[in-house]
Parts: structure tokens; C-alpha cells; sequence
């Protein structure tokens, strides 16, 4: 009966392994089963001469679940294919299937075993090579695609056992693509980072000196500050949803929804209103995010919230980035985050004389340079009035992190020009600045570098070694000693 339809009880038949460890699951799993619901199975399976599945898994999957009885069926003389022949046959045999990246990986890892061929060996030359290229890369998924699944499995299995959870949380992220492929791949590296680190960095440390003072603790009770000693606060908290510190489950950011992630920020800046001076100013850079599909206005909801906590809302800047990170969605690119400027009462410390001494000919941070008056711009006068800079480059102080010996994996660090301009504009030489979020005290070398003193808040001891990296000629000049805990 072989190479003819005949009709089997669809319990007779085995399940082929082989197939089962490619394709586990299949994304339209329901719209399959229901088509067989409403018409039965109507195309045959292919079976050998055992009663193995070499084609048809899924449909005798269904088939029993359903209660089906019979099922068409050819018997095929598979003439004692082997394990590969089997691998290919079932990946020739699912080209309609929809698949997920684990699945296209173990197809081209099956392609690129039995079609081997050598980086850099010619194959325009050798109709064999050429023929064998041509197979394996007949997935259908991009080279770029096929790279990063590559090194996603890579340094998965280094970092974790395939039979872990953590192995699995990778792949079900990846298929799922709850992010994507790119930021997977640099969550990773990122993890075998600090995994190198574990060895170097101690579980404490900060940074006191006379002028520079980074404590390795929270903020929400800054008992190292008097009542009114800072005269501003320079911070960009971490943005929701965005990253994961690695410093424990109650991390701000990683709250279940925006409204507790709000919640938890305007806490945090609840100990900044004692110890700002009356008339100091409060600046926060936070950003939006994408859930679901959309904007949560977050950065407006965040407004709303510390005006309603008591804190007024005096300006807004709009830091346009001239290299936004690219996004192909059905929005625009987002180069602009938000700069929000609290303060206390209504004498707040202002000052823009310092404007006077710029050299800003198209008037990109400031208006009326060329008159006798000028001032900041700012996003609420309608006059072309935006901050325009580059996202910060970390790569030198990445390079000078590891000249001492361990990695920085902090890469979210806002350019020295926006602390320079907020603190310039409300401060003057010898006034304390103060960021609860210090990261790698970026706001801190702005206020080193004119004058200020600066006092920051930082949980990840790896970024206080960073910051101490990066202020490491102010250290050096301040007189008294450092202490490392």
C-alpha cells in the first residue's frame, strides 16, 4: 500500500522525535486546530513503513485530541533514512509552517550541518559549494536576524545550563518578543559584564571627600544632609520598564504598572523638599514609554503628581537628541525627553548672566546673546527653544573602567552640557549639588568642574567606582582622604 492514500487510526501512528524536538509548539496552533474541527484532516500524512510520522505531527496531534478516528495517510519507503535525512525532511516539510526564532535557529543549525560551508571559501567558483550555500540559506529570515539568534544561544549557554529556567526565560523572551532581538543580546552581554565583575567589585562602596561625597545607599532617608544645605537637585531617575540594575526585585523602574512607578518616585523626592534650600530647584530628566502598543504619558502624569505633593512646577526644557536610537514603529522616532524644573516658593534662584560669556551664534541654548538681555530657551515660548545635544558617550570612561580593572555596563548617562546648563543658571561656585540617582555622577563632574560640591546617592557600587573613575582629578586635588567602604 505504499505511496497510496489509506486511512489509519490516527492512535497507530508514532510520533517523530525529531520533528518534535524542531518544532515543540507552533504559533497557529488554534487556527489549525480549528480548521480540522470544521472539515477533518484533509491532507494525508506521510508516514514510513514503521507507522513513524515523517510529516503530519501536528495534524495526529490534533487528530487524537479531537477524537478522530481516521485519518488519511501515505506510507512512504523512506529507504532507511537516518537521523539527519529525517531533520531534513521535516524542515523541507514545514516551509509553510509559522515559526518562531528558536525554531528558525534549529533549522539553519540543521541546514549548516549538512550543508557545511567555510567562512571565506569561494563559492561562485564550486557549483557544489554553491548549490550547498544556496540550501542553507534558504530560511526565510536575515542575515542580521540569523546573527543575533546566533549569539543569543551563544551566550545563553554560556551563561546558563540549557536545562535551567533562566535558559528558557531567554528563548520564551525571544520568541514571545517581548523585546527586541538587539536588546536581548545587550541584556546579555550586559549580565556576562557583571558576572566578570562579581570578582572585583566589593559589595559596599562610596566615595566621601571634603567636596565630593557619593553614598552607596537610597535616597528616601538622606540623614548624611542637613535641613536646606542643597541649593539644587540635578537627577534623571530610571525610566519604567526600561532596565533591570540587577540590585534586587524592589527597583525603582520595575514596578507592575505606572501608576506604583509614579507613586515610588514622587516618594523618593519627598526627603529632597527638606533638605533644598527654600530657594533652591529641583531638575528632572524622566522619559516615556511604550506599553501595549502606546504612550503612557508618563512624564505628564509624573508632573501631576508632584504638583499634587506639593512641589511647584516652574518650567519645562525639551532635550532634543541628535542621534535618537532608531525605532520602526507606527510613530515617529522619539529624539526629545523632558526637563522639569520644581521648586519650593517663589524666589527660587535664578540666574542666566553666565549667558553672557557664550558662544552660541544660532541661538541653540539660549535667546538675545547678540542684545543686552538674554536668557535660557525653554520648550514653553514658542522661539525655537530646545536643548540640542548628543546622548552621552560612555566609551572613554568604559575604556578608563577597565584600565582599572572591571567593566561598566551603565550606558543611560545624559551629556555633561544639560547639569552645566541647569546648575550655571541656579547655583553659583561653592553651592552644594545634589543627585539621588547619581549613576555615574555626571551631574557630579559638572559641579567639580565649576566649583560646586556635590553629593550623590547611588545603590550599585559599580557605578561609584565608575564615578570615582570619572572625577578622579577633583579627587585628587580635594584635600581630604577618600573612603572606601
Amino acid at each position: 500500500m505504499k505511496n497510496q492514500i489509506i486511512n489509519v487510526d490516527p492512535t497507530t501512528l508514532i510520533e517523530n522525535q525529531v520533528v518534535t524536538e524542531i518544532y515543540p509548539v507552533t504559533e497557529n496552533y488554534q487556527s489549525i486546530l480549528e480548521n480540522i474541527k470544521a472539515m477533518g484532516v484533509l491532507e494525508p500524512l506521510l508516514v514510513d513503513e514503521h507507522n513513524v510520522v515523517i510529516s503530519g505531527n501536528l495534524r495526529r496531534q490534533i487528530a487524537i485530541e479531537l477524537g478522530i478516528t481516521s485519518v488519511p495517510v501515505i506510507v512512504c519507503d523512506n529507504g532507511g533514512l537516518d537521523t539527519d535525512a529525517l531533520k531534513l525532511k521535516a524542515v523541507s516539510h514545514a516551509q509553510q509552517r509559522i515559526k518562531t526564532y528558536s525554531q528558525l535557529l534549529k533549522e539553519y543549525e540543521i541546514l549548516n550541518e549538512l550543508y557545511p560551508v567555510k567562512k571565506g571559501e569561494r563559492t561562485d567558483l564550486d557549483p557544489a559549494k554553491k548549490s550547498k550555500k544556496e540550501k542553507r540559506d534558504s530560511l526565510n529570515i536575515s542575515k542580521a536576524k540569523l546573527g543575533m539568534l546566533k549569539s543569543i544561544k551563544e551566550l545563553a549557554t554560556e551563561l546558563y545550563s540549557e536545562d535551567t529556567a533562566e535558559y528558557k526565560n531567554v528563548w520564551n523572551e525571544v520568541d514571545t518578543q517581548k523585546a527586541s532581538l538587539n536588546r536581548i543580546v545587550k541584556g546579555l552581554k550586559r549580565t556576562k559584564i557583571e558576572r566578570a565583575n562579581n570578582d572585583f567589585i566589593p559589595s559596599s562602596y562610596q566615595v566621601i571627600a571634603e567636596r565630593i561625597k557619593i553614598y552607596n545607599k537610597s535616597c528616601e532617608q538622606m540623614l548624611e544632609i542637613k535641613d536646606g544645605e542643597i541649593a539644587c537637585i540635578i537627577t534623571s531617575p530610571p525610566y519604567f520598564q526600561m532596565r533591570d540594575y540587577g540590585t534586587g526585585i524592589d527597583q525603582r523602574g520595575l514596578e507592575k504598572d505606572v501608576d506604583s512607578f509614579i507613586k515610588g518616585l514622587v516618594s523618593d523626592f519627598r526627603d529632597c523638599k527638606r533638605v533644598l534650600a527654600d530657594d533652591g530647584s529641583l531638575w528632572v530628566n524622566l522619559g516615556e514609554a511604550v506599553l501595549d502598543g502606546h504612550y503612557n504619558a508618563i512624564p505628564h502624569k509624573f508632573v501631576i503628581a508632584m504638583m499634587e505633593d506639593g512641589w511647584a512646577f516652574n518650567d519645562e526644557l525639551i532635550w532634543i537628541k541628535n542621534n535618537p536610537i532608531f525605532t520602526q514603529a507606527k510613530r515617529s522616532v522619539r529624539a526629545h525627553e523632558y526637563i522639569f524644573h520644581f521648586v519650593k516658593s517663589s524666589n527660587y534662584k535664578y540666574d542666566t548672566s553666565w549667558l553672557s560669556n557664550l558662544s552660541d551664534p544660532n541661538d541653540l541654548i539660549s535667546y538675545g546673546t547678540s542684545g543686552k538681555i538674554s536668557n535660557l530657551m525653554s520648550s514653553m515660548d514658542f522661539r525655537e527653544n530646545i536643548i540640542r545635544t548628543n546622548s552621552n558617550n560612555m566609551e572613554k570612561l568604559r575604556r578608563e573602567c577597565s584600565d582599572k580593572g572591571f567593566h561598566l555596563t551603565h550606558g543611560a548617562a545624559f551629556p555633561l552640557t544639560i547639569p552645566l546648563i541647569l546648575l550655571l543658571s541656579t547655583t553659583k561656585p561653592g553651592d552644594t549639588v545634589l543627585d539621588i540617582y547619581s549613576g555615574t555622577a555626571t551631574a557630579g563632574e559638572a559641579a567639580a568642574m565649576t566649583g560646586r560640591k556635590y553629593i550623590g546617592y547611588e545603590i550599585k557600587p559599580e557605578y561609584i567606582m565608575a564615578s570615582e573613575v570619572r572625577l578622579a582629578e577633583y579627587l585628587d586635588n580635594d584635600d581630604s582622604n577618600l573612603l572606601a567602604a
